[in-house]
């Protein structure tokens, strides 16, 4: 071990000396940028995300760096509890869990909510560099890791290439290079800040933001506007301009007519939107997410379909796992199926795939699933809720469950981490994560839940649920009733 810390130790250096030298800062200065399409027309420049393809080398001074400035922020709790974006512990889902917690325990009181989604135009290509010295410099970030920073931003050029073909270097005056190993992380500090600035909640992954309140009363919804107007100052302050025609308005709960406006601009209303790859609706009940994704696996089962003429059970695995399941599992703790309708729509996409198989298609479901080792996708849910609940709890993940997951005050039976189950009105919050959990959580043994690492849970937790009927028989399915299922849904529909 002490060799080994040795030879990194040199290594280091090595690389810090290599990155000092003229030649390796010209490479390292210069960037083939590609551009990756997001969404919209392709024939507009503004629906490219650039991406830098930068020198090696230099990305692993990059990761050094971006190391210590992060050990430092954390350290000294610098970073606001808002922000999700690339930090240990957060993620699209623990944003989404809190801000799905307060949203219907709002709407199961009777309240209503109004929440802005913000876009920033072009907002990791604008970022001003001598702002973001004197941002990094207000955090305590100083001496040879602010020069170093600094050398890194100053004089870099790049070029678009396609094809193989490459347009004239041109000299970058502003942004942080996407592509690069700081750039998340000086983005992030760039925009530490702005939740300082309202009096309502703003919740951040890197640049996606949303502005929310409730709004039952007159002066909420003016407290509402007047954040969106020194939303608007602090953007102009720091030249972060809002994309004002990508700015969306969802209005949860009971009706109301309020305009929210962007200077001039009404910002649009809309009933549904995609927030970190989930598609939030006005309802809350995640409809069009399923159907969205049960389309995109239902793509990608074709195109699989398409080119295999035979598959294997271990062929069929690798590719089911990798290419169509995590369509349907993406941020399952996020949303919930509510109907039984959905449930048999998610379960249907399994239930065909497994039929790739020819051998085993004049089996039933329950026996393919139990010959190929594949859970249902309703285990598949429950156990991912209860691995949640597991990061949750022990701080994994870095989530406020005080509130969220209330530990229960009567614990003379089973483990010391049951929670409380709080009473719901409506469907939409008890079918929310910190409700649906708990009588699940709850009846999982000790040994189980007293696991000491999150791979030490996953397996207790398996074992202990190896005879879980819906493994692999589905309680969304009637015995007998497969043959039809499909012309029954369809019917339904």
């Amino acid at each position: 071990m002490r060799h080994l810390k040795a030879y990194l130790h040199r290594w280091r250096i090595f690389l810090i000396y290599q990155c000092r030298l003229e030649n390796c800062q010209i490479i390292g200065k210069k960037a083939n940028v590609t551009p990756l399409h997001k969404k919209g027309p392709k024939n507009l420049v503004e629906n490219y995300r650039p991406i830098s393809l930068t020198s090696i080398v230099c990305k692993t001074m990059e990761r050094f760096i971006r190391d210590i400035i992060l050990d430092h922020m954390e350290k000294r709790k610098l970073f606001t509890i808002h922000q999700h974006g690339f930090r240990k512990g957060r993620s699209c889902v623990t944003q989404l869990i809190e801000v799905l917690d307060d949203w219907t325990e709002q709407l199961d009181n009777k309240n209503a909510i109004d929440t802005i989604y913000l876009d920033f135009q072009k907002a990791f290509d604008t970022v001003p560099h001598q702002r973001l010295i004197s941002k990094l410099q207000s955090y305590g970030i100083c001496g040879k890791i602010l020069g170093w920073i600094k050398d890194f931003l100053a004089n870099r050029k790049q070029k678009v290439v396609i094809n193989g073909t490459g347009s004239n270097w041109i000299s970058v005056t502003s942004g942080i290079p996407q592509g690069s190993i700081l750039e998340p992380i000086l983005f992030t500090i760039y925009i530490n800040d702005l939740p300082d600035v309202v009096q309502n909640i703003v919740k951040l992954f890197a640049d996606d933001t949303k502005l929310y309140a409730v709004v039952n009363e007159e002066k909420q919804q003016i407290s509402l506007q007047n954040d969106i107007d020194s939303l608007l100052k602090w953007s102009d302050r720091w030249l972060l301009k809002f994309n004002k025609s990508k700015c969306k308005h969802i209005h949860l709960g009971p009706n109301t007519n309020i305009k929210y406006k962007m200077r001039e601009s009404n910002i649009q209303q809309v009933t549904e939107e995609k927030d970190l790859g989930i598609i939030i609706d006005d309802k809350l009940k995640f409809k069009q997410h399923i159907n969205l994704q049960t389309k995109k696996a239902n793509q990608r089962l074709g195109m699989i379909k398409r080119s295999f003429d035979f598959m294997d059970k271990d062929m069929f695995l690798t590719v089911f796992k990798s290419i169509v399941r995590p369509h349907l599992e993406y941020g399952s703790s996020v949303w919930s199926v509510i109907y039984k309708k959905e449930a048999i729509q998610l379960e249907n996409v399994q239930r065909r795939a497994t039929k790739l198989i020819k051998n085993i298609q004049h089996k039933t479901y329950t026996q393919r699933l139990k010959y190929l080792g594949l859970p249902s996708l309703q285990y598949r849910r429950l156990r991912a809720d209860m691995i949640e609940t597991y990061k949750i709890l022990n701080n994994i993940d870095k989530v406020q469950y005080e509130q969220m997951l209330p530990l229960s005050q009567t614990t003379t039976r089973g483990h010391s981490k049951k929670l409380y189950k709080k009473n719901c009105r409506t469907n939409v919050r008890k079918y929310s994560f910190s409700q649906r959990v708990v009588d699940e959580w709850n009846k999982i043994p000790k040994k189980v839940i007293d696991s000491q690492t999150i791979n030490t849970f996953k397996s207790q937790l398996n074992n202990h649920w190896k005879n879980l009927d819906i493994k692999f028989s589905p309680d969304i399915y009637q015995p007998g009733d497969e043959k039809n299922l499909l012309r029954r849904v369809q019917g339904a529909e």
